[in-house]
């Protein structure tokens, strides 16, 4: 901010004029005359800043959002989703084997589609939907017990497809709409044990390349 100076202050009179003495042998002879006093120029008083508005940090919400949409024709493998809450920081190595496991199948019977690998914590697509198809994963784990569901949308603001990958569940509807949470339509009917994961992901491998090659048709 460009700060106004206050125009110095004009001299607050002339100097006074001495008229002429008489010259007499008593007259002395006038004394000099001292100008008045210039007025006191006070510093232009310091203007205040404004700090500027600190950026508010991202709820756990946001975060959560991919910042990116994808490319046209590509798949976006979205990171799991982990159910409860408080197994989240022991389960991120189990999560992340199970992304990457997806990310095989959907180069396996998606060949030659870019894939956009999502990091940690970003599971959902953005309000106005992935531009290609969105894979997600559910993860839930009871003690030694897991499971996982494959979550499979068509590009845009679409609903999603629950295909069970590890476990059994009784589905109210196979399908839950955008951005909803997937467990508000299940029944768990039993968990796997995660030591067998590998063996149950092959068995249910037909189930899942079907689900994604009607979204990317």
């Amino acid at each position: 901010m460009r700060t106004r100076l206050r125009p110095a202050p004009l001299l607050a009179a002339l100097l006074a004029c001495t008229p002429a003495a008489t010259e007499s042998p008593d007259s002395q002879p006038p004394g000099p005359t001292n100008p008045p006093p210039l007025a006191a120029t006070s510093a232009p008083a310091p203007t205040a800043t404004t700090p500027p508005p600190q950026p508010q940090a991202e709820t756990l919400e946001e975060r959560q959002v991919s910042k990116s949409a994808g490319v046209p024709g590509g798949v976006t493998v979205l990171w799991p989703r982990i159910i409860p809450r408080d197994i989240v920081d022991d389960n991120r190595g189990l999560a992340a084997a199970l992304q990457q496991q997806m990310r095989r199948i959907v180069e396996k019977h998606l060949p030659g589609r870019p894939i956009d690998f999502r990091p940690e914590p970003e599971r959902v697509c953005p309000k106005t939907g992935c531009t290609g198809v969105s894979v997600g994963l559910l993860l839930s784990r009871q003690s030694q017990g897991c499971l996982v569901l494959a979550l499979i949308s068509r590009p845009g603001v679409a609903p999603t497809k629950i295909v069970p990958w590890v476990g059994k569940v009784q589905l109210r509807s196979d399908t839950v709409g955008f951005r909803e949470w997937p467990e508000s339509q299940i029944t768990v009917s039993d968990y796997v044990p995660c030591t067998s994961l590998l063996t149950t992901m092959d068995a249910q491998e037909t189930a899942i390349a079907a689900a994604l090659q009607a979204a990317a048709q």
